[in-house]
């Protein structure tokens, strides 16, 4: 496991120094600022990203399907949610602006419908368009509209090596307004939802989603000379998560629906099947 990541922390590095600027020193006209280089769309295009090795399946001795939530409330989440729309379009974005630019421009050729976590029903083009228009108010959804991604990946014990690692494999935006269509997911089930709930999107495959994040720098408040792609924040975990289910026998049914009106114990609960998780590699070499 600490091989992978010293692999990722290195190209993280490398990519910094590439795009530490965004072009502010080297800028003939103000208009020039925030606005890519070709030399950094060179640098930036989908062929830099770290490829994901292949695994053999005889080779992955233990596998666990697990469903998180990402809450962009949280401060450590912030560069997911930040900034406002209202800003720098080129340089300053958050993750679902991106994704949704990317979506209007029909870079994005799969979206899959939310309530089937299992990426098997496709949705069309204006069913997309639908669900981020919001009927009520005749706008896009915006980013301050989405309150939390929910994320499916999946940790295994690659025996070859001895370690655990993790593959994220998909994710859903979800939207904290009533967006006027109904759509579902496996944080609400089949049930019907209220208005006050949240609104789970659509689910995109990740590998479709990795060209369009890796040529989008997260904005860095604290250092911004020193930025990394959305792509790059997201597989190596720099993210705070809640588990809220796991592959089972029950459908994959999620944590609300069996420790039920509880939200301490289904945190509670979350941190178990965390420990779990985590522990499993320990326990490989308890003996």
């Amino acid at each position: 496991m600490k091989s992978i990541y010293f692999i990722f922390t290195t190209f993280v590095f490398v990519s910094q120094s590439i795009c530490a600027q965004v072009n502010l020193l080297n800028a003939n006209d103000p208009s020039e600022i925030g606005v890519l280089s070709e030399k950094q769309k060179k640098e930036l295009s989908e062929k830099k990203f770290l490829e994901f090795p292949f695994v053999d399946e005889k080779d992955i001795m233990w596998s666990k399907i697990v469903y998180e939530e990402i809450d962009l409330s949280e401060k450590f989440n912030h560069p997911l949610f930040f900034p406002d729309d209202k800003l720098y379009k080129n340089e300053r974005k958050s993750m679902w602006f991106a994704i949704r630019q990317a979506i209007l421009d029909n870079k994005i050729e799969k979206i899959y419908a939310g309530e089937n976590p299992n990426f098997s029903d496709l949705i069309t083009y204006d069913r997309a368009l639908e669900i981020i228009q919001n009927k009520k108010w005749d706008l896009l959804i915006s980013s301050q509209d989405i309150s939390s991604y929910i994320i499916k990946g999946v940790w295994y014990v690659d025996k070859r090596y001895g370690q655990l690692n993790y593959r994220l494999l998909g994710i859903q935006p979800v939207s904290n307004i009533d967006i006027g269509v109904e759509v579902d997911a496996l944080e609400n089930g089949t049930e019907s939802q209220n208005k006050d709930a949240k609104t789970p999107l659509f689910w995109l495959w990740y590998k479709d989603l990795r060209p369009i994040l890796h040529n989008q720098l997260v904005f860095d408040d604290k250092n911004n000379a020193k930025r990394i792609s959305f792509d790059q924040l997201l597989i190596t975990r720099r993210f705070t998560s809640r588990i809220i289910g796991v592959d089972n026998v029950f459908n994959d049914r999620a944590i609300n629906r069996y420790v039920v009106d509880d939200p301490f114990m289904q945190l509670i609960e979350s941190e178990r099947l965390k420990t779990v998780i985590r522990d499993f590699e320990q326990d490989l070499w308890a003996n």
